[in-house]
């Protein structure tokens, strides 16, 4: 199975109606911006113990992994006109390459995410960022290798044969070169390291992935602290929701768990240390 997954979720109607009157996806996306101190997140990091520097990346990963296990509803894939509830909180993150051929894109999975205490995802970041830039990573060699001879005439239909053999039929094809639900629950890009405060990531129709995170660069900004209008740094974060998924409602309770914790992760400490929990 590429993917593993749990029992069938029942539709609403309007779910039905977005279901029916989009494809992969063209275009249901929905977006929010959303602007937060990085301050709490910044101290807070400081005071966690790890062999590996903890970032904005590695924070929003982890809050973002406990609010798709907290909103179940919102970590799906969506096959055959209906939504399969999944069984795990996968978070993929984007790396940026430098190749013979110039900058790309690549990037890889943090399996269980929600379970995983924010210092081990440092350390498998670490780990995994250094094997794709040293052109070490075994599975993006399988993809380069795939993808690489052919033009992008040809590589488009085979781009829909995968998504339709992994997806549709939810079949696992490493014979293929294709690795196992290669982008998971929610992809994180930071943005930010490329000098961007703020953009909007488009939804990939060959990923199946219903939301998408941007890291903006951190910035000085006006901010209200009680009665006062004050100067602070701040971060810009972009959401990207697949309008088949969610409706505005489901990611309302996202985006509010998720700026409870950011803002106050010495309440939270659980999320970050406590896999258990």
């Amino acid at each position: 199975m590429n993917i593993d997954l749990g029992e069938k979720q029942n539709l609403t109607s309007y779910r039905k109606i977005a279901i029916a009157s989009w494809r992969h996806p063209r275009n249901p996306n929905t977006y929010a911006m959303i602007d937060l101190p990085v301050e709490p997140a910044l101290k807070y990091l400081n005071t966690l113990t790890s062999d590996t520097p903890l970032t904005l990346t590695h924070y929003v990963t982890k809050i973002t992994a406990h609010c798709l296990d907290r909103y179940s509803e919102l970590n799906h894939v969506l096959r055959m006109g209906r939504l399969y509830k999944r069984n795990h909180v996968d978070i993929f993150i984007t790396t940026l390459l430098k190749t013979s051929k110039g900058k790309d894109l690549s990037g890889f999975v943090i399996r269980d995410a929600d379970k995983t205490p924010i210092a081990d995802i440092a350390r498998f970041s670490e780990k995994r960022a250094t094997e794709l830039r040293r052109d070490q990573d075994q599975e993006n060699q399988k993809v380069q290798q795939l993808v690489n001879p052919l033009p992008a005439l040809i590589l488009r239909p085979l781009l829909l044969l995968q998504e339709f053999l992994q997806f549709t039929l939810n079949l696992s094809c490493p014979a293929l070169g294709m690795p196992k639900d290669r982008f998971g629950s929610a992809m994180i890009t930071n943005v930010g390291a490329l000098g961007i405060e703020n953009a909007f990531i488009p939804l990939s129709p060959y990923s199946r992935c219903p939301l998408l995170i941007g890291i903006g660069k951190p910035r000085k900004a006006a901010v209200v602290e009680g009665d006062e209008v004050v100067a602070a740094e701040v971060v810009t974060l972009t959401l990207t929701f697949d309008h088949r998924h969610a409706d505005g409602a489901h990611g309302s309770h996202l985006i509010r768990r998720f700026k409870k914790i950011f803002l106050n992760p010495e309440a939270h400490r659980h999320v970050f240390e406590d896999h258990t929990l």
